[in-house]
């Protein structure tokens, strides 16, 4: 009861207007003031200041705010605030970015600490600068030109763009991967760019593709997977084979059933996206299994967030031990940007693979961490086991599957090596060549990225909150 008055209490102080007045106030350089900036943003820009003298005023009176640290911009829906040497530093003027290789002209270290601006234009939807002391060997004929797309989406490959790390992904189980899975022939992968880039999307989206009628060749999964990007190569090889043979240093080149698990977690930059090509599956069994690990931890953050928390600062050894090649990291089971947060806890990377953990023996580990630690595991692997989440098949000769290692958790059932063959050909490609894909493929077919909509019925919300719902009561 304590706890929950203490939270009542402390979110309406969060709720109710402060009547404490501003401590600061940045005004802009022409005679009407723009609104008082919040103190968390002014925190960035330091103590109060008093309003930069410019050559000539600023247009649009409430538009920019100046002082002698930096400026706040407030036109065409944007309202934030920039560094003086950042944005110096962020000038793409073809003095200071070559236009071809893209590379700049000069260093960060070479602006002065305390560098401002001589005039300040709004020309349309562009910011145009000139600076009074600028980089030595610019002279006053420099001008910083800016875009309202660059001042709001300055970097390459937006976090939080439909491309980037922090991307919109949509959680999906067995019923709904069961009906938006994506299929794609290995021609139109291939040749068809339209057809490759709503691919890219999907599993962009869903962490999981697949591509049919391939060529009956071992090379074929090279050049499926170079279509995305460069292939990612391994002490196992650029391309590798799953097969079952005797004294096998992996447990993926035996027969035996292969539990859920992530590819190389031992690595220090283990593979973003992993590919399986069918060769040959007559055998009985060797089903092929996969399970959204992010859909699991989204309702671990809704339903229990101590659990989560846990599972983000809980690490776990993995390692590759053998005689030519020795290899050992350490990863949370949850790597998340903002593992604190109510709303979103930005999901980066779920690492888990059991089969291929080290030991937990630090000495530094007390009794209660340990055990909190082990209860987490526990209820995130019953999690695991919910047959309503796991979506199967059997790969056929001809096909190939293409995963996000760091999502989709993936596992094979037992075969009958008595009964027939197995060969399935594989190969790893970075998460940074597909960061860099999709980037550039939502630019050259931006009606093919942004239109794309997943296959079948629409996104069945309604049908996951059921299913979380009935989890969480059972837990």
């Amino acid at each position: 009861m304590v706890r929950l008055l203490g939270a009542f209490f402390r979110s309406a102080r969060a709720a109710a207007p402060s009547s404490r007045l501003p401590s600061r106030r940045l005004y802009s350089a022409v005679a009407d003031p723009i609104q008082p900036v919040p103190d968390a943003k002014l925190k960035r820009l330091g103590p109060k200041l008093p309003p930069l003298e410019l050559e000539s005023p600023p247009p649009d009176p409430g538009t920019v705010g100046v002082n002698a640290m930096g400026m706040r911009l407030q036109f065409g829906g944007m309202d934030d605030w920039y560094l003086h040497s950042m944005l110096r530093d962020s000038c793409q003027c073809t003095r200071c970015v070559d236009q071809f290789s893209k590379q700049r002209n000069f260093r960060t270290s070479d602006i002065p600490i305390a560098i401002k601006p001589r005039s300040i234009k709004l020309d349309g939807d562009h910011l145009e600068i000139k600076w009074a002391n600028d980089v030595p060997g610019y002279d006053e004929s420099h001008v910083s030109r800016y875009s309202l797309r660059f001042l709001k989406y300055p970097s390459a490959i937006p976090h939080r763009g439909s491309a980037g790390l922090k991307r919109r992904r949509i959680d999906w189980d067995k019923e709904i991967m069961q009906r938006v899975q994506h299929w794609i022939s290995y021609s139109d992968y291939m040749d068809d760019e339209l057809k490759f880039t709503s691919a890219m999307r999907h599993l962009a989206i869903t962490g999981l593709v697949f591509v049919k009628d391939i060529p009956d060749s071992r090379e074929m999964v090279a050049k499926i997977a170079t279509r995305m990007g460069p292939i990612r190569d391994t002490f196992y090889g650029s391309t590798w084979d799953v097969r079952s043979v005797p004294k096998a240093k992996n447990v993926a080149y035996t027969s035996q059933f292969l539990d859920f698990h992530m590819d190389l977690m031992y690595m220090k930059n283990p593979p973003g996206f992993q590919l399986l090509h069918c060769l040959q599956n007559s055998c009985e069994g060797g089903e092929s299994l996969f399970l959204d690990s992010f859909a699991v931890a989204s309702q671990i953050h809704h339903w229990h967030p101590e659990i989560f928390k846990e599972l983000s600062q809980c690490r776990l050894t993995y390692e590759y031990n053998h005689e030519d090649h020795v290899y050992s990291n350490a990863w949370p089971v949850f790597e998340a940007g903002t593992p604190d947060s109510k709303q979103d806890p930005h999901l980066l990377h779920v690492n888990y693979s059991p089969p291929f953990q080290g030991n937990m023996l630090p000495k530094w580990r007390d009794y209660e961490t340990t055990s909190k630690n082990i209860r987490a595991l526990h209820y995130f692997a019953k999690q695991l086991e919910d047959e309503r989440r796991i979506f199967e098949l059997k790969l056929n000769p001809g096909e190939c599957v293409i995963f996000e290692n760091r999502r989709v958790l993936h596992a094979r059932r037992q075969f009958n090596t008595s009964s027939g063959h197995r060969w399935l050909a594989g190969a790893y490609v970075d998460e940074d060549a597909l960061l860099s894909k999709f980037q550039t493929l939502s630019a050259k077919y931006p009606f093919s990225w942004f239109g794309y909509t997943l296959p079948g019925p629409p996104y069945l919300d309604n049908k996951v909150e059921k299913l979380e719902t009935e989890t969480a009561s059972k837990a």
